[in-house]
């Protein structure tokens, strides 16, 4: 899948949208004029950026459609790195996972209780069961209409 495929399709599931067409009306173009840009792979990104100014009930995060990395990912995988460096200055190696542990229970805890119920949840089925729970996810969040999406966030 291409980066402009991605990142349609990530715009798409924020805005609950399932098609082409209604993209580019938010966007404000043409259908045709979406799909010349497919075509060459020049995802309208300046676009994007004016519907997010405009409209920002819609909650659109900009990096996170263009680049699949949003803000909130990137602060945790820095407290991952911060987790994984204070365990490597432990000078007894036996201790650094309990350490490290430590460390990611408590970014868990910072969670919103549903969200630390569904890790936990995550981490205690097989490889099959966490496939099924990331495409049962990424399902139901297609579906919701953004406003919802939005209310959900805050909680």
């Amino acid at each position: 899948m291409s980066d402009f495929d991605q990142a349609l399709l990530r715009l798409k599931e924020r805005l609950g949208i399932a098609s082409d067409k209604g993209v580019a009306e938010l966007l404000g173009m043409g259908e045709k004029a979406l799909n010349a840009r497919k075509r060459r792979g020049a995802f309208p990104a300046e676009k994007l950026k004016a519907l997010a100014l405009d409209k920002p009930e819609l909650g659109i995060d900009v990096k996170y459609v263009l680049t699949g990395i949003s803000d909130e990912l990137e602060r945790r995988m820095a407290a991952i790195r911060a987790s994984t460096q204070i365990a490597m200055l432990v000078p007894d190696p036996a201790a650094r996972p309990a350490i490290q542990q430590s460390s990611f229970d408590a970014i868990i805890k910072a969670l919103a209780e549903d969200e630390q119920r569904l890790v936990s949840l995550y981490r205690q089925t097989d490889d099959r069961g966490k496939a099924s729970l990331l495409a049962s996810a990424s399902a139901l969040a297609m579906q919701m209409p953004p406003a919802t999406k939005k209310s959900r966030k805050k909680s």
